[in-house]
């Protein structure tokens, strides 16, 4: 084949190739919206990191609360129990028990019932008494529990305070605060009531 034939087909085909090059350049803009795209990660990263911290401060809102309310609650509370100690007042027996088993006699105090043969200890309220004869005066004294007990003491003649003060007998009234052991006899009838030769008047504070 000629020389110059080829000649113009060679120089075709390096304007083709050197038009095919131009066209693989604007392949730029493609790298660019890959660059792009990082904000976008960026602001779904920032609002994962919002959501993970919202909860945190909200579960702190909520713990917050939580101890203001607890706090009065508390507060109450502690008022409340100052409120009944300094409200209860000091029993006039002391230490006494007002019911059970007396530690130092071993004998039931104000028991709910009494049956011949039983000596039993009293201590409560006089609401109730009849000092004829002086000699022989009746009582009728009420438990804390409820429970009334009538028994026949000895003489007031022989009955004082524990402090030692004694009453006339026109200055007893009812109110007064007594305890006593008492005795129902084995052989006591229904219209029978406990006796007893101890029976001692105490001082209200």
């Amino acid at each position: 084949m000629n020389k110059k034939a080829v000649l113009p087909w060679i120089i075709a085909l390096l304007l083709l190739a050197a038009c095919g090059g131009g066209n693989a350049e604007p392949a730029a803009p493609t790298a660019s919206n890959n660059t792009s795209s990082s904000p976008t990660t960026e602001v779904v990263d920032n609002a994962e990191a919002e959501e993970a911290v919202a909860p945190v401060e909200e579960a702190t809102a909520e713990e917050s609360a939580e101890a203001v309310e607890d706090a009065p609650e508390e507060a109450s509370e502690e008022a409340a129990s100052e409120v009944v100690v300094e409200a209860a007042p000091a029993s006039p027996f002391g230490d006494r028990p007002m019911s059970g088993i007396d530690p130092e006699t071993g004998l039931v105090i104000n028991p709910d019932s009494v049956n011949p043969g039983d000596t039993f200890i009293v201590r409560g309220e006089i609401i109730s008494m009849n000092l004829t004869p002086i000699t022989a005066p009746e009582f009728l004294i009420l438990s804390p529990d409820g429970f009334r007990f009538r028994l026949r003491s000895q003489s007031l003649n022989d009955t004082f305070y524990e402090d030692g003060d004694q009453l006339q007998p026109f200055q007893y009234r009812n109110g007064m605060l007594a305890q006593a052991t008492a005795t129902l006899a084995a052989n006591a009838t229904r219209s029978d009531i406990p006796t007893s030769t101890d029976l001692v008047l105490i001082k209200s504070e």
